[in-house]
């Protein structure tokens, strides 16, 4: 195989798929017992876990409660050692903070927020691969 050729000459990937074959797919769901829900993904080399706390009162500032519906907060990271790139502060760089952005908006758009007024909604994602 030569340089950005995707298929050997007998039509497999370097993984040894053939071109359609998607990767293996593994999912659980409850990885944690002390969270309120959670999941764990995984496809090929990439690895994803999911953890959601609430709807729970607001701990931190009052102020920041929402007297007619739940505030959402979500926290997106990439595991510093699953990238040729060295990270110092894995949830301070651009990157995470987009995504984290995107979870959020993602997930308001998803959840009741108006049944659970004046609480919180915590979601935790990590990606590794």
């Amino acid at each position: 195989m030569a340089g950005l050729e995707l298929l050997s000459d007998q039509g497999y990937r370097v993984d040894g798929r053939k071109a359609g074959e998607l990767r293996k797919i593994q999912a659980r769901m409850g990885v944690f017992a002390q969270a309120d829900g959670s999941a764990y993904l995984e496809q090929g080399n990439t690895k994803a876990l999911a953890v959601v706390y609430g709807p729970h009162e607001i701990r931190r500032s009052r102020s920041k409660a929402l007297h007619d519906r739940a505030l959402v907060n979500c926290q997106y990271s990439m595991a510093t050692f699953s990238t040729g790139e060295r990270k110092r502060r894995p949830h301070g760089d651009r990157k995470s903070s987009e995504m984290t952005l995107h979870l959020k908006q993602t997930f308001e758009a998803a959840i009741l927020t108006k049944l659970y007024p004046r609480s919180q909604i915590d979601i935790y994602v990590q990606v590794c691969g």
